[in-house]
């Protein structure tokens, strides 16, 4: 009884501890996940000693996985089908061969800065190819650049964590425990693991918006939370018993239940009581989705931070600035400037390209899997992925702004961008 009471105190106050820390980040102009992995760094091994990575990730890194997918279906709910069909071309490039051009390229930057193997390296180059959409949001809405180059960073950021996330535990699985019949065989079961994910997430989100929603079925209407956190708990537990691709069904769950809520808010509705239930239900799935994903996210970076102390040996401060250089100015920019101009139909100009390539911020779901990976990488790898999440935020922060300025981006078209620059 003594226990369970000392750890209510405990929780509550590192979430209150958590709710201060957001405060003051917001005053700072700090994003808060910095204060996150702070904090696990003072409560860890480290510090006081109060709790350690494996502890809070639970038997096989359940918790966290749990975690990364409460994140993932946040992001889901807020794609935008209809924007994604203005760019998809660019878009599908950057989140499938851009992943894979990234995740190569930082291999070598690994081997080449950090002395890591190359599974080592390739782990390290997977965990890092996402972006964060929760870092770069803010940035791009203070700056006057034109609406496409937004849409697309917003896009490759929500979609690019599901199919690096999906790339990470491939390899995590290839390089741990590889099965018998090789490549080929562990390449179905994957497709087949994919399959079963669309179809279970997107069958649970429309379940979700049906019962919800719907005008005649929506029993469940009055009681969005609670029928939100069974859908979220039930396609998780499932996905686990099934060996499905549980983020990816995350983020399908997210999206389908997201565009209908969308929906719901572009159309008007008729007066009375109908009209305020429905405000009502849209106001609880947003506040409820609000507090999963700051939820998750606090723990995912108190995880990280827990682990930054396992980096003492064999870290090097120069090879990993020389590895964040590579990152920003070598494999960021070569990524979009050979694979943006294949769409030809968006119209890109150099200097949105330009743009494009100079904001580019890694945050949560590297934080994420490196929770999940890291006992397969070197100690130091936990100190170089906090190094690269804070240094590319920090760059974007500063970077950004001026470079908006310096290559001429403003909410008119392209082609009189190109002119008055030319």
């Amino acid at each position: 009884m003594d226990h369970t009471a000392a750890l209510c105190v405990i929780v509550s106050g590192v979430l209150a501890g958590a709710l201060i820390l957001t405060r003051l980040a917001g005053r700072l102009r700090v994003p808060d996940i910095l204060w996150f992995m702070l904090l696990g760094l003072v409560l860890g091994p480290f510090g006081l000693n109060l709790v350690s990575g494996e502890s809070l990730m639970g038997q096989d890194h359940v918790l966290l996985l749990g975690a990364v997918f409460l994140v993932l279906y946040e992001a889901g709910t807020g794609t935008r089908i209809s924007l994604l069909r203005k760019h998809a071309m660019t878009v599908g490039l950057l989140v499938t061969v851009g992943i894979l051009l990234t995740t190569g390229m930082l291999a070598a930057s690994a081997s080449m800065f950090l002395g890591y193997t190359l599974p080592q390296g390739l782990l390290l180059g997977a965990v890092l190819s996402t972006t964060d959409p929760a870092s770069i949001l803010p940035i791009l809405r203070r700056l006057p650049i034109p609406p496409k180059v937004v849409e697309t960073l917003v896009a490759e950021s929500a979609i690019g964590d599901v199919t690096g996330s999906l790339l990470a535990l491939f390899l995590l699985t290839w390089f741990t425990s590889p099965p018998p019949g090789g490549l080929l065989d562990m390449g179905k079961s994957f497709l087949v693991s994919v399959a079963g994910a669309v179809v279970l997430g997107l069958f649970l989100g429309w379940l979700f918006v049906l019962l919800t929603r719907h005008p005649k079925f929506g029993i469940f209407r009055r009681s969005v939370p609670v029928f939100l956190v069974a859908i979220l708990l039930g396609g998780f537990g499932i996905s686990l018993l099934l060996h499905l691709q549980t983020l990816l069904l995350g983020y399908l769950l997210g999206v389908a239940a997201g565009q209908s809520g969308r929906e719901d808010r572009e159309v008007p509705q008729p007066g009375g009581p109908g009209h305020v239930h429905s405000a009502s239900r849209q106001g609880d799935f947003e506040t409820m989705n609000d507090l999963l994903v700051y939820l998750a996210t606090f723990f995912i970076f108190l995880v990280m931070g827990t682990l930054i102390p396992h980096a003492g040996s064999g870290f090097s401060w120069g090879g990993t600035l020389l590895f964040l250089i590579s990152l920003l100015l070598v494999v960021r920019p070569a990524v979009v400037f050979v694979l943006v101009p294949l769409d030809r139909s968006s119209r890109f100009t150099r200097y949105e390209m330009g743009f494009m390539a100079t904001v580019r911020e890694t945050g949560i779901m590297a934080g994420a899997l490196l929770g999940l990976t890291h006992g397969e990488m070197p100690p130091s790898a936990s100190m170089v992925v906090f190094s690269v999440v804070v240094g590319s935020i920090a760059v974007g922060a500063l970077v950004a702004a001026p470079a908006a300025r310096y290559l001429g981006l403003s909410t008119t078209s392209g082609s009189q961008q190109e002119e008055s620059l030319s």
